[in-house]
């Protein structure tokens, strides 16, 4: 199947981007019908911002990237949220290992864990459970690391530098998880933010942030909590992580 989207374009894309991009991403066969005003409107942006969509696609306007899809919706043997989530999140993979930049920034995370006197995950739903798995991966490598599932979870009442504490949030707005990590910032804790783009807010007042851009998938449009958005890309990253953070005790 032709791969109508490339981790690179995506990387490259605005918030208002990025909101034509996951809508059209899990709505491939409605989207191909609809012309660019009606496409805006769905997504609640302008037509400008649609057209630099495609531009990010590298298709000469909206014709183009019409065509493009509809070659696309041509292979019918693969499903719509296969292409939609699991080809980025390969392709995210196939990327780590060139990208300086992530690796520089695991490097970074590596040498705070290590010296950190303890590690702290904090996430919701299923990113909850991702912050479950990382705080076992990283008591493996010796260190103490816990996970807070709780939102409304105090913080302790004193300073945390010698804390480091990963935030997972696949929309980064979580009132109540900014709320916790706010708690957290005046406790000078080093944090660090695995969310889906580097324009939310949890991204943004963090001292180290991975963005992910995998398409926003849901079981049920109309139930925003009913995720299906793929977790592979910070599952990795907290592998490597970890793994870097092995290196340095001497443990692999």
């Amino acid at each position: 199947m032709e791969n109508l989207f490339q981790h690179q374009q995506i990387t490259q894309m605005n918030e208002r981007e990025l909101m034509v991009y996951n809508y059209v991403s899990s709505h491939l066969d409605e989207a191909s019908r609809m012309n660019i005003r009606e496409l805006a409107a769905v997504c609640q942006v302008s037509t400008t911002t649609v057209l630099r969509f495609c531009s990010k696609l590298e298709c000469d306007g909206y014709t183009e990237f019409k065509y493009r899809l509809s070659q696309v919706l041509k292979k019918k043997w693969e499903a719509i949220v296969y292409d939609s989530s699991s080809i980025p999140a390969i392709q995210y993979l196939q990327n780590l290992a060139g990208n300086s930049e992530i690796q520089g920034k695991i490097e970074r995370a590596a040498q705070w864990c290590a010296q950190a006197r303890q590690i702290l995950f904090l996430g919701e739903g299923a990113s909850g459970t991702i912050g479950a798995y990382g705080a076992r991966l990283f008591s493996s490598t010796g260190v103490q690391a816990f996970a807070i599932t709780d939102p409304y979870y105090p913080p302790p009442g004193k300073d945390m530098e010698d804390t480091v504490v990963f935030v997972l949030s696949i929309s980064g707005e979580n009132a109540h998880m900014l709320s916790l990590i706010n708690s957290y910032k005046k406790r000078r804790v080093k944090l660090i933010s695995i969310t889906n783009t580097d324009q939310c807010t949890i991204a943004r007042i963090s001292r180290l942030n991975f963005a992910c851009y995998m398409p926003l998938i849901y079981a049920w449009p109309e139930v925003r909590e009913a995720s299906l958005t793929t977790q592979i890309p910070v599952v990795c990253i907290l592998e490597l992580v970890a793994g870097k953070l092995a290196e340095r005790d001497g443990l692999s």
